[in-house]
Formats: structure tokens, C-alpha cells, sequence
């Protein structure tokens, strides 16, 4: 079970706190968020000196935000919105060195891993992980197709996105809603992927373990959230 923490703005200090907790990972949200690529890079930094796997969830699906954020060291792409084969190629072309992919080279990452080329090509390739985020009606139609992708290693579920395409927003209780996620989890896990559901509710970590039951691996919560809820509590009990 993996279970790590989604930032939308940028703070090392937070990001060190939460290492010392022991999360996983922590994934930042450039396609919400405030998150530039100059902060970005000091996040991913922070992260690795703490022990925390650096995610990226891009802005979309374009080589050129996917490159960036790999260069700046995130060992993970997520990418929102992948409703077909096709997306899910192109990310992992974009993410992949050849001859997995189309991803093009770059002196600081082999001079910071410290390792030859063709050793850090066929490290990189087989480290850095794709994550396409299955949230919208489109997603579901296709999600056989998608899950055929070679490269692809996590479906990520977008409950919130998911829920608005299914006209449902908000709702996550709604059937419709937990019959897409049952069947993504169910056919994921099938056909060989990993599978994470997001926007996890803070106040209710049991249904960590419900998902968990269902075949689902991956976790992440909104770190304002977990900031939001202690701070509710701390003071309920002060006052």
C-alpha cells in the first residue's frame, strides 16, 4: 500500500514534515496549481532529501511539459485527462528514452545520476513511471484500449473529474460514480497496471482499506486537507 500526498503550492517545509511522517510520495499539481517549473525543481529536490518519491502531474499532455518536469528530476508523470490510446502512447513516448520512446537527452540528468549514458538510458527507462489519470466518461469507454499501452504503469482515478463527466459532481457515492471506480480497479488490475484513486477524504482513512480490498494501491490525499482537519482539531480541543 502506497499512500503519499498531493501539493498544490509550493513549500519545502511542508514537504520535509511530511517526509519525516512517512509518506511515500508526493505529487505536484501543475495542472491546478500555482506550482511554476523554477519551484517544481526545489520541490523535487526537497523531496528526494527527505525520502519522498517526486511526482509531477503536467499541465497536459504535451512532450514538452513532460520532458521538462522529468529533467528536473520527478521520478514519476502523471497525466490528467487520458481518454485514449493514443494519449496514453504519447505519454509514454514522451516519457520513455529510446528505444522505448521519443524523450530526448540531456547532460544534467546523466551528469546528476552520476552514471555513463547507456547505463542512466536503460535506468531511467525502467524507474521513471507513467501515470495516466482516468477521469472522464471518455476514459471509461476507452479504458481497454488504454490499458493495452505498453510503458503504462499506474491508472490513477480522478474521482472529482470523474464524478462531473458522469454528471454527478461532487458525488462520490453516487453508483455510478462507484460502479466506474470498481471497474477500473477490477480491469486495471487484470491487465497487469497498477491502480491509484485520489482525493482521498482526509476524515475518513478507513476507506483507504475499502479501496485497498478492492485491488487499488495507490493513495493520495491534499495536503491542505490533512492541514486543514489537524488544525480544526487542535483547536476544538483548545478552546
Amino acid at each position: 500500500m502506497i499512500i503519499g500526498v498531493r501539493m498544490d503550492y509550493p513549500s519545502p517545509d511542508i514537504i520535509e514534515i511530511l517526509g519525516d511522517v512517512g509518506f511515500d510520495f508526493v505529487y505536484y499539481d501543475c495542472e491546478h496549481g500555482p506550482m511554476n517549473e523554477e519551484a517544481c525543481q526545489t520541490m523535487i529536490r526537497t523531496a528526494e532529501l527527505v525520502g519522498l518519491t517526486p511526482m509531477v502531474r503536467v499541465p497536459t499532455n504535451e512532450p514538452w511539459h513532460i520532458l521538462r518536469a522529468l529533467d528536473s528530476g520527478a521520478m514519476g508523470i502523471i497525466i490528467p485527462h487520458c481518454n485514449t490510446k493514443e494519449d496514453a502512447f504519447k505519454a509514454v513516448k514522451a516519457s520513455k528514452y529510446p528505444p522505448e520512446g521519443e524523450r530526448g537527452i540531456a547532460g544534467r540528468s546523466i551528469r546528476i545520476s552520476g552514471m555513463r549514458p547507456a547505463q542512466y538510458i536503460v535506468e531511467a527507462n525502467k524507474e521513471t513511471m507513467v501515470i495516466a489519470m482516468i477521469e472522464e466518461a471518455q476514459a471509461l469507454e476507452n479504458l481497454s484500449e488504454i490499458l493495452s499501452v505498453d510503458g503504462l504503469d499506474v491508472v490513477w482515478i480522478g474521482r472529482g473529474d470523474l464524478s462531473l463527466s458522469l454528471g454527478v459532481p461532487g458525488q462520490f457515492n453516487d453508483p455510478r460514480v462507484q460502479a466506474a471506480v470498481h471497474r477500473v480497479i477490477a480491469e486495471a488490475r487484470a491487465a497487469g497496471k497498477y491502480v491509484g484513486v485520489g482525493a482521498i477524504d482526509v476524515g475518513d482513512p478507513a476507506s483507504v482499506k475499502q479501496f485497498a480490498g478492492l485491488g487499488a494501491q495507490f493513495f493520495s490525499v491534499n495536503s491542505a486537507n490533512l492541514l486543514k482537519i489537524a488544525a480544526r482539531a487542535w483547536l476544538e480541543k483548545a478552546r
